[in-house]
């Protein structure tokens, strides 16, 4: 099989299995219902949480990190794929889980598969992420905690990116910015809702209840 063959099926496969809507199958398979018809109306562990309870949604944080680790595993050691094919494959599993096939392209916004993807590309830009969670249980805002975690964490990849570094014995590529660069521009663009509401006040906090949004049904 053919070098161009291999990279077409690992860039198809990671989209396929970033798109994956965890949050919409654990709330039907277990619950029997259609967590996008509460609440924020998203399918991510958020409202998963929100309305199912921190089960559930811990259930939904760890499937969906699954899939960024997942895909960007497949491109570094099943393939052997060079660093731009890495990157790239996070990129695509983010963009599947935001714009998914099997729900009509109506996905989450991304956090948690490029988090997971962000661990096999830069394990410290991934731990730095991880400041996020520490804003987001200060603030009780989990979209304030998304958004600042994602940009830091992205802003010092992007640093060890353009300059190359190794740090703890892990390199770091140039090509490493074809994640850096669009996937924090993706992700502060699937939080402008949230962005307006905290600026105006609006903003849900993790324990508010969630209502429904329209009436129970599947597509």
């Amino acid at each position: 099989m053919s070098e161009t063959v291999v990279t077409i099926i690992v860039l198809v496969v990671a989209y396929f299995i970033g798109a994956i809507p965890f949050g919409v199958i654990i709330g039907r398979v277990f619950r029997g219902v259609d967590i996008r018809s509460y609440g924020s109306g998203g399918s991510g562990a958020t409202n998963v949480t929100r309305t199912l309870g921190p089960r559930a949604g811990a259930g939904v944080l760890a499937a969906d990190i699954g899939k960024g680790l997942v895909v960007t595993a497949i491109a570094r050691y099943a393939v052997e794929g060079d660093a731009w094919l890495i990157a790239a494959s996070g990129t695509i599993a983010v963009l599947g889980h935001m714009f998914p096939v099997y729900i009509r392209f109506k996905g989450g916004k991304g956090v948690a598969t490029g988090l997971g993807a962000l661990s096999i590309i830069s394990p410290i830009s991934a731990v730095i992420a991880l400041s996020g969670v520490t804003i987001a249980a200060i603030t009780r805002y989990v979209s304030l905690g998304s958004i600042i975690g994602s940009s830091l964490s992205l802003g010092f990849l992007f640093l060890f990116s353009v300059f190359e570094f190794t740090i703890f014995g892990w390199e770091h590529d140039i090509w490493y910015l074809l994640f850096a660069v669009p996937v924090p521009i993706f992700i502060i663009w699937s939080h402008r809702s949230n962005v307006d509401r905290l600026a105006r006040g609006g903003e849900s906090k993790l324990e508010n209840k969630p209502i429904p949004r329209r009436a129970h049904r599947t597509p």
